[in-house]
């Protein structure tokens, strides 16, 4: 029995490297799939160990009968187990524990049937030369591998029948082609490197395949747990707004309004998704500084005087101040610092001049002006849709940005039912 280091060696040890290098770089991958896939490895580096010494006792002059059907029969036994372990990868561990005692079955009726060697040459036998001579029972181990691959293709079809035909496909071929494997190791004495190789090639393919299907869910379940916590967040905003809006009779559901408006010409700005749901969130909490307002001064009916005035012009300090401390949002607190900055300079808290003033805080002073005018108030009604467009072309340049004041009017101009307003 000629010995080629290279040719046995070599082929097993590149799969076991990719084994290797593509678990390192893959660390997401859940902690039982490597696990199993490290016992693979591990299993195919132990095979390999054995049938090197296989053929080192082969070439060997002495009679080492006994000690060479022990390392023949250890291989032989624990060839199935590569196998058994790639089951309970398609599997999962979906419904693993439902089979597998029936998949250990035919290991175990492998394993007697190797060690069966030691007291009848049915299976497979050595001569004083040490030359192999299979017995009538040699294909027992072949059988198992078979039986264990049609399981594989059985098992996937019947627990993954709402899966991917792309995954079936990937298991059919790894199946043909292990079994190519196996019989070409049988007929041609192969000495099982094109089995080791194959099966090692498609670890590796599979891992791929795994490793996609395992991002595709990481990713899924990432944006599952975003959407919980985006939803989250928004009700606690809106518990805060509708706090903030309690404290005004006349104002109820005024942040709502002022959020969707703002929201609104921001996506007629092109704004991307992150900065309409910014810009909302800002809407929504724009009056939160209203909190630290005492409801006297805020449900006055009367003409506030200078006193009462300037604590209402402290609420946008106020809401700055609470927002700043949500470090995940940093410029959230943009909206309630300076929605009311006046474009000419004159507003405040401080006194900015047009594109100084952030332009948030611009899109939601246009916001809050036109809500303002169209909800009812203590002194007066809603006002009728075309005082309102008047009103806001006065206070282009003055009060607010004109840019913004002209897509407002271009909303306006669209409502012809006149449905943006406090119902």
């Amino acid at each position: 029995m000629e010995y080629d280091y290279f040719t046995i060696n070599f082929f097993p040890l590149i799969g076991v490297a990719f084994l290797t290098i593509f678990l390192w770089r893959n660390s997401y991958l859940e902690k039982n799939i490597r696990q199993t896939f490290y016992l693979l490895s591990g299993l195919v580096l132990f095979e390999l160990c054995i049938y090197n010494a296989e053929l080192l006792l082969a070439s060997s002059y002495a009679n080492l009968h006994y000690l060479l059907t022990f390392v023949t029969a250890l291989a032989y036994s624990i060839r199935p187990l590569s196998l058994y372990f790639l089951i309970s990868l398609v599997l999962r561990n979906e419904s693993l524990s439902k089979v597998k005692i029936p998949l250990l079955i035919p290991f175990i009726i492998n394993m007697f049937f190797a060690f069966s060697a030691f007291f009848t040459p049915l299976t497979f036998y050595y001569d004083s030369h040490n030359v192999f001579h299979r017995g009538m029972f040699g294909w027992t181990t072949h059988i198992v591998m078979l039986i264990y691959l049609l399981s594989m293709v059985l098992i996937s079809f019947s627990h993954f029948q709402n899966k991917q035909k792309f995954e079936r496909i990937i298991i059919i071929e790894m199946t043909m082609i292990l079994i190519i494997g196996a019989f070409a190791e049988s007929l041609f004495g192969s000495f099982a490197v094109l089995r080791y190789s194959v099966v090692l090639s498609l670890i590796f393919y599979y891992m791929f395949f795994q490793s996609e299907m395992y991002k595709d869910e990481i990713i899924e379940k990432h944006i599952e747990q975003t959407n919980m916590t985006e939803k989250f967040t928004l009700q606690m905003v809106m518990a805060l707004t509708r706090t903030v809006d309690a404290k005004d009779s006349y104002t109820n559901g005024h942040s709502q309004r002022v959020a969707d408006y703002s929201k609104t010409i921001a996506k007629r700005l092109n704004k991307d998704a992150a900065f309409q749901r910014r810009i909302y969130y800002m809407g929504l909490l724009h009056d939160i500084g209203k909190i630290g307002i005492p409801d006297t001064i805020i449900n006055k009916t009367a003409k506030l005087n200078d006193e009462e005035f300037a604590i209402i012009k402290s609420h946008p300090e106020i809401g700055a101040q609470v927002l700043k401390t949500i470090t995940e949002m940093p410029t959230l607190y943009f909206g309630a610092r300076w929605h009311h900055e006046r474009y000419d300079g004159k507003g405040y808290p401080d006194h900015l001049i047009g594109d100084e003033i952030p332009l948030e805080a611009r899109i939601i002073a246009v916001a809050d002006v036109y809500d303002a005018m169209s909800s009812k108030r203590s002194y007066r009604d809603v006002l009728p849709q075309n005082v309102v467009r008047e009103e806001l072309e006065k206070a282009k340049r003055t009060q607010l940005d004109p840019y913004l004041v002209n897509i407002m009017i271009e909303m306006m101009n669209e409502d012809t039912s006149y449905m943006m307003r406090e119902k």
